[in-house]
C-alpha cells in the first residue's frame, strides 16, 4: 500500500456543497440536543468557553453544529465565548463566512461570540493547549489522513476489502483514530468534551466481513460504474484496480477497544458514549424522491459529487486521462452512467445510514 498526502477531504472543487449536503445538515440537527446538553454541563467553568468544529465544511451544517452550544451559553458575556471553524485550506471559506455572518448565521446575534478559523488538517494540531471546551467533528473523521493506493480490483471502498488489503487499511485507520484522539486531548480543557459523529458500521451476518457500513449502496453503485468504464476502456484498468477511497467507518467496538487498549488514551479520556446507531430515514437518504426516478438519480448524483467528486477526480479521472479523453470528459461520462444506473435501479442502491457516536470527556 502506498500513501499520498493529497487533500482528498477538502471541499475544494465540490459542486454546490450546501445544496447537496442533506445528510450533513440532518446529522447536525439530529444531534442538536446532545450538543446543548454537553454545553450546559460545562457552562459554569471559569475558563473562556470555546466550541471548535473540526472538519466543518462550508455549509449550513457548520452553523447548526455550533448554534446549540451558543444557546446554552447565552447567559455568559460574549467576551467569554468563541467559535472556531477548523478545516483544510481547500475548504470554501468565503461561502462559510457568508453563512456565519448572514441572516441565518450566529455572528450578528446580540451575544455573538468571537469567530475564528483554523486552517489545516485535524491529523495535526489545530488549536492551542487546553483552549477548547467542546470539540465536535461531524462526518469528517472517517476520512483517513492520507489518500491510499492499494491493489483491490474488486472494490473501491474499505468495507468490501478482504485479506491483506483489508488488514493494511485497518492499520492506517486505527493509527489515525489514535492520533486524532491524542491531538484533541492536548487541545481540550480539563472537563471538556469531544463529540464525534461519523459514518459508522454495524455487525450484519451475510455481509462481506460481517459488517454493514453506511452508504454501502452508494459506494457499490460507484463501483459498478467504475467496472463498466474499465470494461469499455473509459478508465485505465491499472488506475482503477489500485483506487480505494481513503476512509474507514468504525464500528462501536473498533472505536471503543482502540481507546481501552491504549494506555495513553485511557488516561486522557473518560468514555461517556460510544455507539453505532441506525438513522431512521426509511433506509434511503432520498426516499422522498423515489416516485420520480430521474429526480431520485439527480439527487444521488449531486450528493455523490459533493462528498466524493474531488477524490474521484484526483485519484481516478485525472490519472486515466490523456488517451484522447480529458478528465472533464471522463467525469461527465462517470456521472452520466451513475445517474442512469440510479434511474434504472433506484433504491437497489439506496444510501442507508449508520452513525458512530463517540462522546469523550477530557480527564
Amino acid at each position: 500500500m502506498t500513501r499520498e498526502t493529497a487533500p482528498d477531504r477538502s471541499t475544494e472543487g465540490m459542486v454546490d456543497y450546501d445544496a447537496n449536503s442533506r445528510a450533513q445538515k440532518q446529522n447536525a440537527l439530529h444531534n442538536s440536543d446532545v450538543i446543548f446538553d454537553l454545553a450546559k454541563r460545562v457552562a459554569t467553568q471559569s475558563l473562556p468557553l470555546n466550541i471548535t468544529d473540526y472538519g466543518c465544511g462550508p455549509g449550513q451544517s457548520a452553523i447548526e453544529t455550533v448554534r446549540p452550544a451558543l444557546s446554552a451559553w447565552s447567559s455568559r458575556p460574549h467576551t467569554d465565548l468563541s467559535v472556531c471553524h477548523a478545516d483544510q485550506p481547500g475548504n470554501d471559506w468565503n461561502s462559510l463566512m457568508g453563512l456565519v455572518f448572514g441572516d441565518n448565521g450566529y455572528a450578528n446575534d446580540a451575544n455573538a461570540p468571537l469567530v475564528r478559523t483554523s486552517v489545516g488538517s485535524f491529523y495535526e494540531r489545530m488549536m492551542p493547549d487546553s483552549s477548547v471546551t467542546i470539540a465536535t467533528c461531524f462526518f469528517a473523521s472517517h476520512w483517513l489522513s492520507q489518500s491510499v493506493r492499494l491493489y483491490a480490483p474488486e472494490t473501491i471502498w474499505f468495507a468490501d476489502l478482504t485479506g491483506e488489503a483489508r488488514k493494511k487499511m485497518w492499520r492506517l485507520a486505527e493509527s489515525d483514530w489514535v492520533n486524532f484522539l491524542q491531538l484533541r486531548a492536548e487541545e481540550l480543557q480539563p472537563g471538556g468534551y469531544l463529540f464525534v459523529s461519523a459514518l459508522g458500521a454495524v455487525p450484519e451476518a451475510g455481509e462481506i466481513n460481517g459488517i454493514a457500513a453506511a452508504g454501502r449502496g452508494n459506494y457499490r453503485a460507484q463501483q459498478a460504474v467504475v467496472a463498466s468504464m474499465v470494461e469499455d476502456g473509459e478508465l485505465d484498468r491499472d488506475v482503477a484496480d489500485n483506487f480505494v477511497f481513503g476512509l474507514w467507518f468504525l464500528t462501536a467496538d473498533e472505536a471503543r477497544q482502540t481507546i481501552e487498549r491504549s494506555d495513553s488514551l485511557s488516561k486522557l479520556y473518560e468514555i461517556d458514549t460510544i455507539e453505532a446507531e441506525y438513522v431512521d430515514d426509511g433506509g434511503d437518504l432520498f426516499l422522498d424522491c423515489l416516485s420520480d426516478p430521474l429526480e431520485y438519480a439527480r439527487r444521488y448524483s449531486g450528493y455523490t459529487r459533493a462528498y466524493a467528486g474531488t477524490t474521484l477526480r484526483r485519484n481516478l479521472f485525472e490519472p486515466s486521462s490523456g488517451r484522447g479523453r480529458t478528465a472533464d470528459e471522463i467525469e461527465a461520462e462517470f456521472f452520466r452512467r451513475f445517474e442512469a444506473l440510479y434511474a434504472e435501479k433506484t433504491n437497489e442502491y439506496a444510501c442507508e445510514q449508520w452513525h458512530l457516536k463517540a462522546i469523550l470527556k477530557r480527564i
